[in-house]
């Protein structure tokens, strides 16, 4: 496909990208940075994977990466940054043909209005066809799939009126954390925070989902019984 039928074939995923399966990753922190991960796939296949990454008050940015056929065509990057109270935004695309880059883009300007009106001019990046994203894309379903760096093992529990979390940590030293608010308790919580040290630097089974970039407690069936919460 040329860059032309690329974007017209993202636009097409972005437009059904509410039929697409999702999944979704815990909210990864380290100091003031935090991201996560969401998959868009049918039957299986992955459509396109998004990471969403935030520098609390500084910047955010969202990045797309977009298959077809398990193959990655394009990247679409959205960044915006606050310097002095002024925003600055800015568009990147790559564009991707058997796995090597052939071409990238970009607009950028103040803000969000004035980007929309802009085109995207060509850029010459000489590191762009030295740059193996297939690297990224295996990072991001280890952030899916809570496995190699982002394999997360619990802390602590706490509990208060304020709010009641799980706390994780990376099972590797100075890694992520991740927290996941319960707002429901079941018996798998009961456990945990009654048994904290049977838990303590152990992989915990649970689901998760996002709302208002929070991970938040999914709660197990009230007819499970506690012996069976003890989910490690």
């Amino acid at each position: 496909m040329n860059p032309r039928e690329i974007v017209q074939y993202a636009d097409s995923i972005e437009a059904s990208i509410g039929d697409l399966d999702k999944a979704v990753s815990l909210i990864y922190t380290s100091g003031e940075k935090s991201f996560h991960v969401e998959k868009y796939s049918i039957n299986g296949k992955p459509m396109v994977i998004v990471k969403l990454n935030r520098n609390e008050g500084i910047s955010s940015s969202t990045e797309k990466y977009y298959f077809k056929n398990d193959t990655l065509v394009l990247i679409r990057q959205v960044a915006s940054s606050r310097k002095s109270s002024h925003e600055a935004v800015k568009n990147q695309r790559i564009f991707i043909r058997n796995n090597v880059p052939f071409k990238e883009d970009l607009r950028f300007a103040a803000n969000q209005e004035d980007l929309a009106k802009l085109p995207f001019q060509e850029f010459r990046n000489t590191k762009l066809l030295s740059t193996n994203y297939a690297d990224s894309t295996i990072v991001l379903n280890d952030a899916l799939e809570g496995s190699n760096a982002f394999e997360m093992v619990f802390d602590q529990y706490i509990a208060a009126e304020s709010g009641s979390y799980i706390l994780l940590k990376s099972k590797l030293p100075g890694g992520y954390t991740a927290n996941v608010k319960v707002n429901e308790r079941d018996p798998f919580i009961d456990s945990l925070e009654m048994n904290p040290l049977v838990f303590k630097d152990t992989k915990l089974r649970f689901k998760w989902s996002l709302k208002n970039n929070e991970a938040i407690y999914v709660p197990v069936l009230v007819k499970v019984t506690s012996a069976k919460g003890l989910n490690r």
